[in-house]
């Protein structure tokens, strides 16, 4: 068959695709509220688990004091307020803050006169993780303070070499990950639940027994998938962009390995619909399939600092290097041990298999349901 008549072929699946999919709304605003509710929620979390809240109760307004507790705000682990010792007593009984941290009145004279000076921290150690954090940031704050406060009396100092040229903060780099999986999610969803819909309608009996390529068929129901996936994306870069601030450093990076992740997640979407074959499936398949390939490819920190087991199997996943090819479009830096060139080749070569493998598949088992 003639290259034309394939591009016809592609064009006029993509069509049906879309027209199918705009009579069933319900299935349209699932593939775009879900990636948006999942970039949500996961902010949430991480806003909410980032910083430890306390009360620092504060018995004296000296300057030391004043420093210190200045300290305990630049150490970024802590969300600090000032609270009666009454109010404070209140809050980490009734949980609302995990530690409460008291200045004592003699703070600044004790410092002055060279003597030693307790600062009583009460910690909730309900939550471990968070426990932690107040005994190891507490102790970095006193010395931090301490440093700064009297620089004769400390003579060792951490002498810090950024690799990086700026600092990241955690939701912006979470906020990155987060968008790639939900462009995966809603890739999936797409493709998968736009494929499962031609088999429970029957449809995909006439594209089976028609006269043309597997191949051109398998690429329309991508592209009329890709328009819908287009409009979720666009939404979830805009809520990143545009409400949390995160601005891409390389907006053609943005743009191209963005079209790149899209037509490899839409081509496992077509596949596993044509595996499932049925909607009610392929929806929750594709929620199921996305939240441990996030885990497990680096959307905290790098792959590579997961370990050996979690950072091969982190190698075999595409979201991997789709989250790498982001951060480094939004922040500058590569998270990965390869560069950019190796990120494109692994997209692109795990769309053209996945395409090649939905077309024997669909081959195979198109006529068979």
């Amino acid at each position: 068959m003639s290259l034309r008549h394939n591009l016809r072929v592609v064009r006029a699946v993509a069509a049906a695709d879309i027209r199918l999919t705009l009579r069933e709304p319900l299935f349209v605003i699932a593939g775009v509220v879900i990636p948006i509710n999942f970039l949500l929620l996961f902010l949430l979390f991480a806003i909410s688990g980032g910083q430890a809240p306390i009360a620092v109760v504060m018995k004296t307004q000296g300057p030391l004091a004043e420093q210190f507790v200045q300290a305990m705000n630049n150490s970024q682990s802590f969300i600090i307020h000032t609270a009666s010792p009454a109010d404070a007593e209140r809050e980490i009984r009734a949980g609302t803050v995990v530690a409460v941290v008291t200045v004592p009145q003699d703070f600044d004279a004790a410092l002055s006169a060279g003597t030693r000076v307790d600062i009583p921290v009460e910690v909730n150690n309900l939550n471990v993780d968070f426990t932690n954090d107040i005994r190891r940031a507490v102790p970095l704050s006193i010395t931090s303070f301490y440093a700064d406060a009297f620089p004769e009396q400390v003579v060792v100092r951490a002498l810090e070499s950024d690799v990086q040229e700026h600092d990241t903060g955690y939701i912006p780099y979470l906020a990155v990950s987060i968008v790639v999986a939900g462009m995966m999610l809603a890739s999936l969803l797409q493709g998968s639940v736009n494929t499962a819909r031609d088999y429970e309608l029957g449809t995909v009996k006439e594209l089976a027994l028609a006269p043309v390529s597997r191949l051109a068929i398998g690429l329309g129901k991508m592209l009329g998938s890709a328009a819908l996936t287009a409009t979720s994306a666009l939404l979830v870069l805009g809520v990143v962009i545009l409400l949390i601030g995160v601005h891409p450093l390389h907006p053609l990076e943005v743009l191209g390995f963005g079209l790149l992740m899209i037509a490899a997640f839409l081509a496992l979407g077509v596949l596993a619909g044509t595996l499932v074959r049925r909607r009610q499936q392929a929806i929750p398949l594709a929620i199921a399939s996305v939240l441990p390939l996030f885990f497990l490819s680096g959307p905290f920190g790098p792959a590579n600092w997961l370990g050996a087991v979690p950072g091969a199997i982190a190698a075999a996943s595409p979201l991997t290097y789709a989250i790498a090819a982001f951060q480094h479009a939004f922040h500058g830096y590569q998270t990965a041990t390869q560069d950019l060139t190796v990120d494109t080749i692994v997209l692109a070569g795990f769309t053209v298999v996945t395409v090649a493998l939905t077309a024997f598949v669909f081959g195979r088992r198109g006529v068979a349901h």
